[in-house]
């Protein structure tokens, strides 16, 4: 007897440790808009008294600190805050966009100078053939998709940089995407 495709159970693609995760960070997103809602008053004084004090120079100082250094906690918030404290988008826009390609710059001559076999010997061969093929197919579109998206756009430099990518495309890819993101960003913190 043949068995029918529908009689044969389907396994889920989805691992049970990833729907627990999907879970937490959704409850975690609800908490802290509830946070957020709670204290709005309090974070928005604090934040217009940071772009009070500090301005700009600090916005653009702590945003190219990010884009140099692979951390978890983008710029996105600092220009989120900016506009939530009253500074003007555009002018919050331009100034972290610039500040993170700068950043995304320097972290390419950092690459530059890191080079493949360095790379190799710390993240192992696999992840370099990855980013050669990445490189290879994309070039500066890789640098421009993970300026606007969750991709680490720090580590995409790096590897633009141990590729030896044109300065110019990263430079031009860089300032379009990263300006784009907090121009959206900003916009999100003047809505509050």
């Amino acid at each position: 007897m043949k068995k029918s495709i529908l009689a044969t159970p389907v396994k889920s693609s989805i691992s049970n440790s990833t729907k627990a995760t999907t879970v937490a960070v959704i409850l975690g997103l609800i908490a802290l808009y509830f946070f957020f809602v709670e204290y709005k008053e309090g974070i928005k004084a604090a934040a217009q008294h940071a772009v009070g004090t500090y301005g700009l120079p600090a916005l653009f100082l702590l945003t190219w600190l990010s884009d140099v250094i692979i951390q978890p906690i983008p710029a996105d918030i600092l220009v989120f805050g900016a506009t939530f404290g009253g500074a003007p988008v555009f002018g919050v826009a331009l100034t972290a966009g610039l500040a993170s390609a700068l950043g995304g710059l320097t972290g390419f001559y950092v690459g530059r100078w890191f080079g493949p076999w360095r790379f190799r010997r710390v993240f192992g061969r696999k992840l370099l053939r990855m980013g050669r093929d990445l490189f290879r197919k994309h070039g500066a579109m890789a640098i421009f998709v993970s300026g606007v998206s969750p991709i680490p756009y720090s580590a995409v430099c790096w590897v633009g940089g141990i590729y030896r990518m044109s300065v110019l495309e990263v430079a031009i890819a860089s300032i379009f995407s990263r300006t784009l993101r907090y121009t959206f960003f900003g916009l999100v913190g003047l809505l509050f």
